[in-house]
């Protein structure tokens, strides 16, 4: 695999969680993210870029909301946790959001829009696996990747180390090395 552009969060199988609603969700929440960090490079606008941050926060806002319902539908036992990894996200948002007022130099807007990619690409590679680990293994999971087998995430291994390793290697081109 070609080694994405540190700013940009390119699509892949591997970051599927084999749910097609929520891979939609993700791949719409990349494609804002690569359009902020891109107003970010181009030296737009500080309202332009406060803007696009914005529209960062409310789409996570409501793609949390969205798979919290799930959660409840799926009954999944880590619901609250991962509720909790969702609320930590948002505020590190804000908090991105608050200094953004402040930031001068062209390295801090820079190391901002690459920290607000990288909270997604964190969340999706180390939390979403789990609960899409938990859906593939439920009822109701098993039963839409019989139905879709050309989801990626069907197919993965059901075992712990191996879908470590799966994540792990999926992340590391998103690393600076």
């Amino acid at each position: 695999m070609m080694k994405p552009r540190l700013w940009q969060i390119e699509w892949h199988d591997g970051m599927s969680v084999g749910i097609p609603e929520i891979d939609e969700d993700h791949q719409r929440f990349a494609s804002l993210i690569n359009d902020f960090n891109r107003l970010i490079l181009d030296r737009k606008d500080l309202g332009e870029i406060r803007k696009s941050l914005q529209s960062v926060m409310d789409d996570a806002a409501q793609h949390f909301a969205h798979e919290e319902k799930l959660f409840d539908q799926w009954q999944y036992p880590d619901a609250d946790d991962h509720a909790n990894q969702h609320a930590q996200v948002l505020a590190a948002f804000q908090e991105i959001m608050k200094r953004f007022v402040t930031y001068g130099l062209e390295s801090e807007w820079i190391e901002a829009g690459l920290e607000v990619k990288d909270l997604l690409i964190s969340h999706l590679v180390n939390e979403d696996m789990k609960y899409a680990k938990f859906y593939r293994n439920s009822q109701v999971g098993a039963s839409l990747c019989m139905q879709t087998s050309a989801s990626p995430s069907c197919l993965l291994p059901s075992t712990g180390s191996s879908d470590e390793q799966y994540r792990s290697d999926d992340l590391a081109g998103y690393r600076e090395e």
